[in-house]
């Protein structure tokens, strides 16, 4: 038998996965959905990240950086139940954070044109990317209205707000970066 470190305990071979608060549960439920999604979310805004510091985006790329960041706020509150005392110790989003990404997002607006009418992705591979982010970003944000609708989280409200700003944010940035 080979030994592992602590990434391979082989305690997800049966398809049931630990919460933050060591409870475990179904791979399969909405809730492991909703964190694989905001995985997933995480990791391509890490791809547009680059891209934006390469193309010298480098406000915009600090952006992601800070979502990336409440991303992983919003992680900790899907996987540690209402019901946990950890939950009371976790930091969570805040009001203040939904308005930092409406501040950033009509700092955008200020100084891109947005088309009337539905935009075709790929002018270019980085707004392309970005796009991709977008959707990855509503995907998200439908598995989080599933978990609230379906299994009562209704304590992720202001995590869906901020998923659904920045689906928006997203939007406005690809054009941006189109734009140049």
């Amino acid at each position: 038998m080979l030994e592992f470190d602590q990434i391979t305990t082989r305690g997800g071979d049966y398809g049931d996965s630990s919460l933050y608060n060591g409870e475990r549960r179904g791979k399969d439920e909405n809730i492991f959905e909703a964190l694989g999604d905001i995985d997933e979310l995480s990791s391509y805004l890490g791809l547009v990240k680059h891209g934006l510091s390469a193309a010298g985006f480098a406000i915009e790329a600090e952006t992601l950086e800070g979502v990336q960041k409440r991303l992983i706020l919003l992680g900790g509150e899907v996987a540690t139940p209402r019901s946990a005392p950890l939950f009371h110790k976790i930091e969570h989003l805040t009001d203040q954070d939904i308005e930092w990404l409406e501040a950033g997002e009509y700092l955008l607006l200020k100084e891109t044109e947005i088309p009337p009418l539905f935009v075709l992705s790929g002018k270019s591979e980085l707004g392309a990317r970005t796009d991709i982010a977008r959707s990855i970003c509503r995907r998200a944000e439908r598995a989080i209205v599933r978990c609230i609708r379906k299994d009562g989280m209704i304590h992720l409200a202001r995590g869906q707000n901020f998923i659904n700003r920045l689906s928006d944010y997203l939007f406005v940035l690809a054009r941006r970066i189109e734009a140049d």
